[in-house]
């Protein structure tokens, strides 16, 4: 079976061979000087009869036959055929898509020197790649020690993208902080002065928190405006929430309003959830619901956590819709597993009533602690009481003690009401550090 299998890639393989060259063969083409050059065999007319087919400059656009001759330049050791063929392997373009592919023609393109090649090579070393059981592709893990090694190395050539994502590496440690952000915030700074828009936009996110420099909004105001105005959607959508809640200049709506619009045009998943809100609310626009769930679909399709969460509310309420509470919980399920921490009170309810879902105790401690990492103070409060009751967890007084403490300081009533009643505090001990930072301009 397992020949059968490879033989039919390779007779399939041929076939997109054959059938591409077909393609590019006809009698327009048989005297085309470019494709005679190409044929014998010259890597540059094979690199610029790929470009030609790809940009579909003086002939048709046709990713097949692009990926033909790319393939061809490439296996004679054309660096930039190379790093093409990696983008149509990453991008599905004129081929299946492949990421396992991609980054084995990155890693060729790199070691023949092509610096956006070592980047995206970088890239997917520091988050790795998943197995495709369908391709049957192997996994790649993630090394982020590695790609810090090439950002590095791209830092001393200049490469200034390599710079930013390198600072970014730096901030997702878990231990950074003092020196560590401070080389962080250099890192973005230089970037961000030397024209690299995302750099800018990930400097003001640093002056928002105080990463790395003192807190400074009208620094923050600076580089997010200057970000925006090189049509930087995501400063677009960040600027919006400036205006929206006064963070560094004067609150206005209707800016506001004007600049979630725009973010959610150019396609900004977190914007279209904002507009979504408006068509909700009819603040703005004209009231409609059926847009706002096209909105929150749209949002939802590049999995924005929130999108999720108000699709499930949907579902579950039948608003705009007949109820549907099991599609509900898939919604849900998918907002929590992406850390949405209303999401994940919901789910671990579920799991705690066995109403939708066959109760499990052990899975609703894990999503009601989860919740409550992320100071929700009913998930606070619910862990709690996991805790004192030895549910889905082995009892511990102190730790329940603690969790309803967050929930009463958070301002839940019920948590308020019970601690009153406990008249000895048990020490502390070492809970989990609350999602505590600042939280991202969104």
């Amino acid at each position: 079976m397992k020949k059968r299998i490879i033989l039919l890639i390779a007779f399939t393989l041929l076939a997109f061979v054959l059938r591409a060259e077909d393609e590019d063969f006809d009698d327009k083409t048989a005297n085309d000087p470019l494709r005679i050059r190409a044929k014998s065999g010259d890597i540059k007319a094979q690199l610029q009869l790929a470009n030609e087919y790809f940009y579909g400059q003086n002939r048709s656009r046709n990713y097949n036959i692009a990926v033909l001759w790319y393939r061809k330049a490439a296996d004679q050791g054309s660096p930039s055929a190379r790093f093409n063929l990696a983008i149509c392997y990453e991008r599905g373009l004129g081929i299946g898509k492949n990421e396992y592919n991609a980054y084995l023609w990155y890693k060729k393109a790199a070691e023949s020197g092509v610096k956006q090649a070592k980047y995206n090579l970088a890239l997917t070393l520091a988050s790795g790649i998943p197995p495709d059981e369908k391709l049957k592709t192997p996994p790649i893990f993630a090394q982020p020690e590695e790609a810090e090694k090439l950002l590095e190395e791209l830092k001393s050539e200049g490469f200034i993208p390599a710079f930013r994502e390198l600072a970014s590496l730096i901030l997702e440690k878990e231990d950074a902080q003092g020196e560590t952000e401070e080389k962080a915030f250099k890192l973005f700074s230089y970037a961000a002065e030397s024209g690299d828009v995302p750099s800018m936009r990930m400097l003001s996110e640093c002056y928002y928190l105080g990463r790395g420099c003192p807190r400074d909004l009208g620094k923050m105001i600076f580089w997010v405006r200057k970000a925006a105005s090189k049509k930087d959607a995501e400063a677009i959508g960040k600027l919006a929430f400036c205006y929206k809640y006064g963070e560094g200049i004067p609150a206005d709506s209707e800016k506001a309003f004007k600049l979630y619009k725009a973010a959610a045009d150019m396609g900004l998943p977190m914007a279209k959830v904002k507009l979504a809100e408006y068509y909700e609310s009819g603040e703005f626009v004209d009231y409609d619901l059926g847009e706002a769930i096209r909105l929150y679909r749209e949002a939802a399709k590049d999995k924005n956590p929130y999108a999720l969460f108000k699709l499930g509310v949907f579902a579950y309420d039948g608003i705009g819709q007949e109820p549907d509470q099991l599609r509900a919980v898939g919604y849900f399920f998918e907002a929590a597993k992406l850390g949405e921490p209303h999401a994940q009170y919901n789910i671990a309810s579920f799991f705690e009533e066995g109403s939708l879902i066959d109760p499990d105790p052990s899975a609703a401690f894990y999503w009601y602690r989860q919740a409550a990492i992320k100071n929700d103070p009913s998930a606070q409060r619910k862990t709690a009481y996991c805790y004192f009751d030895g549910k889905g967890t082995e009892k511990d007084y102190e730790k329940g003690f603690q969790w309803l403490k967050r929930a009463a300081d958070n301002g839940d009533r019920e948590a308020i009401a019970a601690i009153g009643e406990i008249t000895t505090p048990p020490p502390e001990d070492d809970l989990p550090p609350l999602y505590d930072e600042l939280p991202a301009i969104d």
